[in-house]
């Protein structure tokens, strides 16, 4: 018995070594078997790690900056099929019908004169004139200034220069516009017994050259009277929205019988 316990030590340390030696064996075993699947797995990762190196670094913004060409293509051409739809179309106000318009849209305004002008993408070679009425389905937005071939200045219903004869809708009354410099525009030449109230309609009068008669303008909003009571001012606002210039129409003459 003691013989035993003085050959224990050893005995155990054969015993660990030979279990060592089988794990070390269980483990190469399933390295080589496990090795395969990770190889299979990992070489697509290598292969699109090498396509991306072999990649020239300019070619994903090439292709970039086609699919933004694509897609300003693709609007122009949205665009001009929606123009030739509302080519001939016909606005219908209260008074007038309107059959010779010519539709165009917003190319240009300048923050520093918002209200005052804008470029618009119509001119000469559409057969408009200097000083053509622009308007909307709601009403008069302003007129051509500075006519080119292709495009035009705009000046709007706001602006100073802008000016243009009116009537009142309810009496009648012939008066003229001039925009007030701000977001609307005023009646003048009104006397100090003219029948002018807030709330008012007025419309674009006849024998002018840039609208037909009966195109709404606005409504008057506040009235002043000034030189002692002589003479008559009135603030009107706008019927067209002169934030929102979308849905713009040139009038080109006179509709046909």
């Amino acid at each position: 018995m003691n013989r035993f316990r003085r050959f224990w030590p050893l005995l155990a340390v054969v015993v660990l070594g030979v279990a060592a030696f089988k794990g070390l064996r269980t483990l190469q075993r399933l390295r080589n078997r496990v090795r395969p699947v990770a190889d299979a797995l990992a070489a697509p990762l290598a292969r699109a790690g090498r396509e991306a190196v072999a990649t020239p670094p300019d070619a994903n913004e090439r292709l970039r900056q086609e699919l933004v060409v694509m897609r300003l293509e693709y609007a122009a051409l949205r665009e001009r099929l929606k123009r030739e739809e509302l080519r001939g179309a016909h606005l219908r106000f209260e008074h007038q019908r309107l059959a010779k318009l010519e539709p165009c849209a917003l190319l240009f305004r300048d923050p520093a004169t918002w209200f005052s002008s804008c470029v618009l993408d119509v001119g000469a070679a559409e057969g408009v004139r200097d000083e053509a009425g622009v308007l909307t389905a709601d009403g008069v937005v302003g007129k051509l200034d500075q006519l080119g071939q292709d495009s035009s200045s705009l000046l709007l219903l706001s602006d100073p220069n802008c000016r243009f004869s009116a009537r009142l809708s309810r009496t009648g009354l012939q008066c003229s516009v001039r925009g007030d410099g701000r977001r609307g525009c005023l009646l003048e030449h009104l006397g100090g017994q003219d029948d002018v109230r807030v709330g008012d309609v007025v419309e674009t009068g006849a024998g002018g050259r840039s609208f037909p008669h009966g195109v709404p303008v606005g409504r008057v909003l506040r009235l002043e009277r000034l030189e002692g009571g002589l003479r008559l001012e009135a603030e009107v606002v706008p019927a067209a929205n002169l934030s929102r210039l979308e849905g713009l129409y040139v009038w080109v003459g006179e509709p046909k019988p």
